[in-house]
């Protein structure tokens, strides 16, 4: 069965998500990607996403993290070899082709995509 997706407030969820931050329990594993901001942590949602290496969600993984809008490069070790990926509910991320998020892009969720090209570079929260 599956499970429909619940939208949760944006003011709801950057509020849990700061809390959560303030705790120190949003920390993002090996090989993840933070973004730098200047803006107060409260301000700022966070959002999670899975890389794999291999189609069908399968193969070396790394989670990624970043703020609400900051465009952040992938890292030298993922640059064009991301093959599928998906976040984590509710966020919704753009996955761009250049490094400085501009070119072509595809927004992932939760269901992800399971096959994806070798372009992906950078990437941006656009939901938490």
């Amino acid at each position: 069965m599956k499970k429909a997706k619940r939208a949760i407030p944006f003011r709801r969820g950057t509020a849990v998500a700061a809390a959560l931050a303030t705790a120190g329990l949003l920390s993002a594993g090996a090989g993840s990607a933070a973004a730098e901001s200047s803006a107060p942590a409260d301000a700022q949602a966070t959002g999670y996403w899975r890389a794999y290496e291999s189609t069908g969600f399968s193969g070396k993984n790394a989670l990624f993290s970043g703020s609400t809008g900051a465009c952040i490069y992938v890292g030298a070790g993922w640059n064009d070899a991301v093959r599928s990926a998906r976040t984590r509910a509710p966020a919704r991320v753009e996955l761009w082709d250049s490094a400085n998020c501009t070119g072509g892009a595809i927004t992932i969720d939760s269901e992800g995509y399971s096959s994806i090209g070798a372009w992906v570079s950078s990437y941006r929260v656009t939901y938490p």
